[in-house]
Formats: structure tokens, sequence, C-alpha cells
């Protein structure tokens, strides 16, 4: 778990904030951030789909038959952070669901 710091204006008397104006306001960024992230994973699944389309393969099969063309090598890179890029995504929207 992550401890979070708030900083509050001097005129605002912090006894009178009551514990669930801060617990929505966090709930509301934290569902702001996790909306962030699903877009951004949808983004990249939408990458995927058109390397996936371009060579009418998964990125595993792809890895395992790829031609030795510069493009192939390039092509391969730029999937393979994809892939890497979509697990972090998806473990962090797990995180989320988790906590």
């Amino acid at each position: 778990m992550t401890e979070a710091t708030i900083r509050i204006p001097g005129n605002i008397d912090i006894k009178k904030v009551s514990d669930e104006i801060v617990y929505k306001a966090f709930a509301i960024a934290i569902e702001k951030k996790r909306k962030e992230i699903q877009k951004e994973l949808r983004r990249v699944d939408s990458k995927i789909k058109r390397f996936e389309k371009k060579y009418k393969m998964s990125f595993d099969e792809y890895e395992t038959s790829m031609g030795e063309s510069f493009q192939h090598h390039n092509d391969w890179m730029d999937w393979s952070f994809l892939m890497e890029n979509r697990n972090q995504l998806v473990e962090e929207i797990q995180n989320f669901e988790t906590h």
C-alpha cells in the first residue's frame, strides 16, 4: 500500500473536513487513473491487433517464425515492446481490482 500526503490550504480547518470527503476525493482520483490505464490498454491492444493482422498470427507464433529482414526485426522489437507494455498495464489494472 502507498502512503499519500495531502497539502491543505491554511484557511481550511482540517478538523471540519470529514473522512467521507477525503474518501470520495481519493475514490475519484483512483477511478480517473484506472480509466486512463484502461484507455492506454485499448490503444496498445489496437496496435497489437495491427501486427496480428499484418502477419496473420499471434506474437508468440511470429517470434518463432519471423524472417531475417531488417523490417521483421524492427517489427519484432516494436511488437515485443507493445506486449510488455500490455502486460504491465494489465498488472496495474489488476492492482486496482485487488485493493
